[in-house]
């Protein structure tokens, strides 16, 4: 099997192609008998791009991803909006198209984070719309070493206040879309799992879930930036954005941080995080970012540590689809 970097002044990601029939059971056949090998190289290079194929359904999308790694796994926990469109298969964004998705690790704020991400394009956009990449790795390198060693000492909390579906509509998603259930109790036994504390309140549910900020790679051993602080503190401007930033359209600061509803981030003691401090990050992710055009058919497998992912604004119709493992 080749492998090959897709641009070339950059590492990630690498492109593997088919050799043969290009069908959807092609693929399948194809990856399977090349997970391993697949999986290695996502370990290594942090982004594996698979390009060649005729995949054209969420069906077909699904079967890939299942071929390279069986267990794939519900977004549970996870607040950006998507919608389920077949079992563990979801759509990846449903931003406003005009706004930008900076870099993050999928659910690092969570009670989980999946090890691989896998994004799959049906449809590109007419314009923009690129699933860009950085590595993690090189983030936390050109990090300028004061603020690196302030969240690698501090760790991070995020704070959330999720609104009931019953009640009043609140920014963002309720705590049944949340957590995929109505069942107070089954949230319950996620935050205790995960280690997380969690209040019900008047208006639904307030979580407070502690994390590192910076990593290191089980497999390579490498110290990673693994976080969205900047997406999450109610404070930042400049860029738009996902919710939670001051310039978003949807951002009321009256509905903002641990005790109204929203979003909002500290360091793990408590303090509060410099927004100099995270535009520093922002600047660096951008000078990082990978950005490359999606083709229809393409399957792209992230490290989730190893690399942090986005979305660029884009025009046209989209459909890019996400699952997890």
């Amino acid at each position: 099997m080749q492998a090959a970097p897709l641009l070339p002044d950059r590492p990630a990601p690498l492109v593997l192609t088919p050799e043969g029939e290009t069908g959807a059971a092609a693929a399948v056949d194809w990856t399977a008998a090349r997970a391993a090998e697949i999986q290695a190289l996502v370990e290594r290079a942090g982004v594996v791009l698979i390009r060649g194929f005729d995949i054209a359904t969420p069906e077909e999308f699904r079967a890939v991803c299942a071929a390279i790694e069986p267990e794939l796994k519900t977004y549970a926990g996870g607040d950006s909006p998507r919608s389920g469109v077949l079992d563990k298969v979801y759509t990846s964004t449903e931003y406003d198209a005009s706004l930008e998705v900076l870099l993050h690790n999928e659910l690092s704020y969570a009670g989980w984070s999946p090890r691989l991400v896998f994004f799959g394009c049906l449809l590109p956009a007419e314009s923009g719309g690129e699933t860009h990449i950085a590595d993690g790795r090189a983030l936390y390198r050109a990090l300028p070493e004061a603020i690196r060693s302030r969240f690698e000492e501090k760790g991070i909390v995020y704070l959330q206040h999720l609104w009931d579906a019953d009640g009043p509509p609140g920014v963002g998603k309720s705590w049944q879309e949340t957590f995929e259930t109505d069942d107070r109790a089954t949230v319950e036994a996620y935050l205790a799992r995960s280690g997380m504390a969690g209040e019900w309140t008047d208006f639904g549910l307030r979580t407070r879930a502690p994390h590192k900020a910076i990593v290191t790679h089980p497999k390579t051993g490498e110290r990673c930036w693994w976080n969205q602080a900047d997406q999450w503190h109610r404070g930042i401007a400049g860029v738009k954005t996902s919710f939670g930033a001051a310039d978003d359209p949807r951002f009321d600061p009256a509905t903002a941080g641990e005790e109204t509803l929203g979003n909002h981030v500290t360091y793990g003691d408590g303090s509060e995080i410099a927004v100099e401090d995270l535009m520093a990050v922002r600047a660096v992710g951008r000078s990082l970012e990978i950005v490359f055009p999606w083709a229809a058919g393409d399957v792209m497998a992230i490290d989730n540590i190893l690399a942090q992912h986005g979305r660029k604004p884009y025009s046209g119709p989209r459909r890019v689809l996400v699952a997890m493992a």
